[in-house]
């Protein structure tokens, strides 16, 4: 059975967080424009943190079966 391989751009999601958190600083936002980044932000990290579970779990296979 083949495995599915996930498409997940790591640095295109990070990079798109930093975006969110230099605009959610802006002193100037608007409530509205900062409670939509704020849960933007909040789905990016989830998926980031998501990602890399997935990717801790891989390694530990990884390297159990080498050990």
């Amino acid at each position: 059975m083949a495995k599915k391989t996930i498409d997940f751009e790591y640095r295109a999601k990070a990079g798109e967080l930093e975006q969110i958190v230099a605009a959610l600083q802006n002193p100037a936002i608007e409530i509205d424009e900062a409670t939509k980044l704020h849960a933007a932000g909040l789905k990016l990290v989830a998926e980031i943190e998501a990602y890399l579970s997935q990717a801790e779990i891989e390694v530990k296979k990884h390297t159990a079966s080498t050990e």
